[in-house]
């Protein structure tokens, strides 16, 4: 290894862990020791750091409080250093790492909030593609509806929350009164997307939920319609999947759509 990427190796540690193995090859200055000098970058960079997780996770850290928000980035920092060269994907396993480190993960809600804010994010920085319109759809012809096959725009995705995360959000983004969170009966899906420019967030129905997973799994509309068989009334099926695709085109979920033979 060469002196300098020695040099460069031990300025990045040093960095992130505090370990001052690089002092013996600081200059040293009259005016403003090497030590001071290595401490100014030190302290910038944890603290640019900090404010970027903290723009990222605004709500999360609304949660956790300073003092353990602090103490929850430096541990973050330590395990998961920074690679990228665009600070942008710095807190991308931050809700993994609150899910399985104490004393975070003893409530999962702060997890689940880190979670709900990333896919926010996701949604904003999606590539874009081509979206189907409610006209389209219109000119399809009967006998075409059956193997009808539909592709979710880049940036939709979906996340299964067991605790009112979504709520908890709301509630925060509009100063409302803290509250305790609260689990849900059953974990629900919600799906994340971009329509515009702006980013969007809605639950799923039982109904929703089954047909998503339909569309991901490349399913034809008349598959879609026999997955709904246990849910919905028979002589209301066709009907429910072709108002919910209709509602989902209208809203910018839907990029492809073409008629694929079996």
């Amino acid at each position: 290894m060469s002196a300098l990427k020695q040099i460069q190796d031990d300025f990045q540690h040093y960095l992130v862990s505090g370990v001052n193995d690089i002092l013996p090859s600081i200059s040293e200055d009259k005016r403003f020791s090497a030590r001071n000098r290595l401490l100014v970058y030190f302290d910038a960079y944890r603290i640019r750091l900090m404010e970027i997780l903290k723009l990222d996770f605004p709500k999360t850290h609304t949660l956790l409080g300073d003092d353990l928000f602090e103490e929850a980035f430096i541990q973050y920092l330590t395990k998961h250093i920074p690679t990228h060269f665009s600070v942008r994907y710095f807190g991308q396993h931050f809700s993994q790492f609150l899910a399985t480190t104490k004393p975070y993960s003893d409530f999962p809600v702060f997890a689940e909030m880190a979670l709900f804010e990333w896919s926010v994010s996701h949604t904003l920085d999606a590539k874009d593609d081509m979206l189907v319109t409610q006209q389209a759809l219109g000119q399809i012809s009967p006998e075409e509806w059956a193997d009808l096959h539909f592709e979710f725009h880049p940036s939709l995705i979906s996340q299964y929350f067991h605790w009112d995360t979504p709520q908890l959000w709301q509630d925060i983004e509009l100063e409302r009164e803290p509250r305790q969170p609260m689990r849900q009966a059953a974990p629900m899906r919600w799906l994340f997307w971009r329509k515009g420019l702006r980013s969007l967030f809605q639950s799923c129905t039982p109904t929703e939920d089954i047909m998503f997973q339909a569309v991901l799994a490349k399913k034809s509309f008349a598959q879609i319609c026999e997955d709904l068989l246990d849910t919905v009334p028979e002589d209301a099926i066709p009907m429910t999947v072709a108002q919910t695709l209709f509602k989902w085109i209208s809203e910018e979920m839907i990029s492809k759509m073409e008629v694929k033979s079996a």
